[in-house]
This record gives C-alpha cells, structure tokens and sequence, in this order.
C-alpha cells in the first residue's frame, strides 16, 4: 500500500496545496516520497525480489534522470535549477512506479484524484456563488491553472462515471474564460473521437475554429504580445545552450538577459509554452526524448488519460499548467497510465541483499537531506529577514549565515547578507563584507539586473569608482538589450 499512497499524496494531494508551488509544501511532498519510497525498496530487497517496468521505460527514465542531472547541475544559476529538478523528478519516477502498482492500487489512486476533484470544484464553486469571485482558482494560484487542473480532472470523473462532478467541472471551467483550456478541451475532443464519434469529433472542430477567431481578434493585445515575446526568447535561451539548456525552471531568472526579445522587457515567470520551456531549461536532446516518449504513450493509452494528456498539452501551448509541479505529476499520472503492471522484476541472492539496501539508504538520504536543507535554508533565510526589520542585526547575521552553509548555491541568501550589513549600523569592514556578499550573488546568478547595480554602488560608496564602472560594465555585456 505504500506505493499507492504516494502516489495518491502527490496527484491528489498536492492540487490542495496551492498545486505544491511554495517551497514548504514542494519539500513536505518530497520528503514524504522520498522516505515512503526508499522503506517500501528496503522492503523489497529484503525479501529478494524487486519488481522492474519492460526495458524501454526503464532505459526512458533513466536517460530522462541523466540528462536533467546534467541541466540542473550545468546550468549557469544551479542553486536555482536545483529545487525545480527535483520537481522533476518527483514525476518521473511514476513513470517506472506504475509497473508495480496493480489495477485495484490504479483504481484506489483515482479515487483520491476524484475526492481531490470534488473539493476544487465544491471551493470554486463556494468562491463565485459565495465570495462572490467573477473568476474563481479553487485551491490553486489562478484562475488558468484552475482550468489547466479542470482538463485533467474532467476526463478522469467521466473516466468514473462520476457525471455530476464532470457537469460541476464543465461548469467551473466556464467561468475560468480560459481561451487557451477551451481550445485544449476542443481539440482533444476532435483527436480523439475522430472514429469513435465522428459526431463529437466534429463538434470539437467547431469550437476549436471558434477558439481560433477568438485568439486572431487578441493578435494585437498585450496578451498575445508578451507571449510572442517570451516564446522567442525561450527559443532563444534552447538555440544559445541545445545541449543542457539552462536549467529546470531558470527561464525566469536568464530572461533578464533575452529582454530584446520581449516587448516592453515585460518579465515572466514562465514561457506559457511548454515545449519551448522545456527546450530552454533542459536542452533539445532532452526535449525530444520526452516528447518523444509522452507520444509513446499517448498512442497506446486508453481513451479518457489521452484525452486529458492532449487537452491539457493544447492548453499547455499558450498557458502555464504544466510549470505548476502539482498538476505536472497529475499530469505524469495520466501519462504514465498507459503502462502495464508489469509481472517482471529481478530476484536478488541473499549475499547482495546488504549492498543494495545501504546504497538504497544511502540514495535516499541523500535525496532527503538536500530536499530539508533547502527547506531549512529557505527558514532561516525568512527569519533573518524578520529579524532585519525587527532591528536584530547580530540575529539576522547569524540566520543568514546558517542559510547560506545550507544551501551555499543560492543567490538569494547571498544578497539578504549584503543588504543586512548595508542597513546594520555602520562598522568596520561592513561595506567591504557587502561587496563580497554581492560578489558571491552575482557570480551565483549573474542575471539579476538590481544586484549588479547594487554592487557597483557599493564600490562607489567606498571609494572605488574605477572598480564601480568597471563591475558596471560586466553587467552590462552580460545583460545587454
């Protein structure tokens, strides 16, 4: 049963937690998969059989594992990359998980899917007629991730002939207005039931075509401006760097550096595109041997998980779903579907049954203490800075300190230390410790326009004016327009 409930905890559970976008219910998750699934290996080595998936998923995954390893640690901002890798990774190991589960355990986990289902729909629904919101987003951060979320639920409540969810989904999704997820909704119906209901079929047609005329009318707003934008310089970032990218979820922190390319400099957090996303964060080999191994799948999937796979990969084209990790592994679930229980598995002699349950630990341990490091770097990173308000520099400092020994790849502790010795009460060596702080947080993330003029107005501050133009100018070359 140990499988099952993570799997359920990460595809039903983590929608209820605003989708596990925040840091502390990303590393609850984690942490809770990462245990559950090293006790449930040891448990199996020790009786001497582990179950495996057909070789093609397994050589899939492990290429998969390898290659975002690769982009997560090559990337220019690691300390960054690093938290969204193991987002990653939290779904692909679903994918080798569903040899093992049974058809009962699958049933059982899209029950939770549905329970999860009822309670989005029950609080978008308490939202709007209650709270009186135009545009509800349920337990999640808006209103198109909302919709996002609604294109793999519906499919699984019908899946279950659960018509009265499905009609109070249909019906939320309306409100949404959600141009992008009525076209995925679409166009899944028209792939789909192109033989099985040509009927159907064609009524998806129709409002795809609709959708269409709806989207040329917006040709000319900021909407589809910036998003023209952010997809040329997300195609920009898989051009500069096809091999690695730059690593899982660093589209946000390069894109300072690609603002030719987008109008106004308007920033993002993400591309609101997946495939090109992809492509910038983890490098073209990676790209197409994902995609490549999804389209696998979709091909031999059964009706109601395609169909959500393809509505929400549609959706996925114009909007950010697929960046929010919760509905990411729902979205793995639904994939990952398409496997078969697999009654194959390797039978381990008693003399390695040691062996491979310490390099199992060890695997875990490890997985699990950068996973609470982070978490634990993000605290004392937060009581620093209540600390810093409250006037309490020598606690700040301290806090500070223990978060950047945590995680000493983060930018981000690396700038709160400048700015707690810029606003403490002047002493000796203060400034010079600023600069080297901020030193460290440009080398650490050398896309950030405000650290690099911060750190040129410290030197002025001391003097080094010379030091000041030049560090100027570093900026500069690295962010030119």
């Amino acid at each position: 049963m140990i499988l099952p409930a993570l799997v359920s905890l990460l595809v039903a559970g983590g929608p209820l937690m605003r989708g596990a976008w925040d840091l502390w219910a990303q590393s609850l998750i984690h942490l809770a998969v990462v245990a559950g699934l090293t006790a449930w290996l040891l448990a199996r080595i020790a009786v001497g059989y582990v179950p495996l998936p057909e070789n093609r998923t397994l050589v899939w995954t492990g290429l998969l594992a390898a290659l975002s390893a690769a982009s997560a640690w090559a990337s220019p901002v690691p300390g960054l990359a690093r938290p969204q890798w193991f987002v990653f990774l939290a779904g692909l190991w679903l994918f080798p998980a569903m040899a093992a589960l049974s058809k009962d355990e699958r049933t059982g986990i899209d029950q939770m899917i549905r329970a999860a289902a009822w309670v989005l729909m029950v609080l978008a629904f308490y939202e709007h007629f209650k709270l009186h919101v135009e545009r509800p987003t349920s337990a999640l951060l808006n209103q198109n991730v909302y919709a996002g979320a609604v294109l793999m639920l519906l499919p699984l409540a019908l899946e279950r002939g659960d018509w009265l969810l499905g009609l109070g989904l249909f019906w939320s999704l309306w409100w949404t207005r959600s141009v992008g997820a009525w076209l995925g909704l679409a166009g899944a119906l028209a792939i789909t039931q192109r033989r099985a209901s040509p009927l159907w079929s064609r009524a998806g047609m129709a409002v795809v075509l609709i959708c269409g005329v709806v989207l040329y009318g917006k040709l000319e707003t900021p909407e589809v401006l910036h998003r023209w934008g952010w997809w040329r310089a997300a195609w920009a970032m898989a051009v500069d760097r096809p091999l690695t990218g730059y690593g899982p979820g660093a589209f946000a922190y390069v894109l300072s550096a690609y603002r030719r390319l987008s109008p106004f400099g308007l920033y993002s957090l993400y591309a609101h595109q997946y495939l090109l996303e992809t492509a910038a964060g983890f490098g073209l080999p990676f790209a197409l041997l994902w995609f490549g191994g999804l389209w696998r799948g979709l091909m031999r999937g059964g009706n109601y998980k395609r169909f959500a796979v393809i509505a929400v990969l549609i959706h996925s084209l114009w909007d950010y779903p697929l960046s929010i990790p919760a509905l990411f592994w729902l979205f793995c679930y639904c994939s990952a579907s398409a496997i078969p229980d697999s009654p194959r598995g390797v039978n381990l002699p008693s003399s390695y049954r040691p062996v491979a349950a310490v390099l199992v630990a060890a695997l875990g341990l490890a997985f699990g203490g950068n996973v609470w490091s982070l978490w634990a770097a993000q605290r004392a990173a937060l009581r620093a800075q209540e600390s810093v308000e409250a006037g309490r520099f020598e606690d700040a400092r301290r806090e500070v300190e223990r978060a950047r020994r945590l995680n000493p790849l983060d930018p981000e502790s690396a700038l709160l230390a400048a700015q707690i010795e810029l606003k403490a009460p002047a002493q000796a060596g203060s400034r010079l410790a600023a600069a080297a702080a901020l030193e460290e947080a440009v080398e650490l993330n050398p896309y950030r326009p405000a650290t690099w003029t911060q750190l040129a107005g410290v030197y002025r501050m001391m003097g080094q004016d010379a030091l000041a133009s030049r560090t100027a100018e570093r900026g500069q070359r690295l962010l030119a327009p």
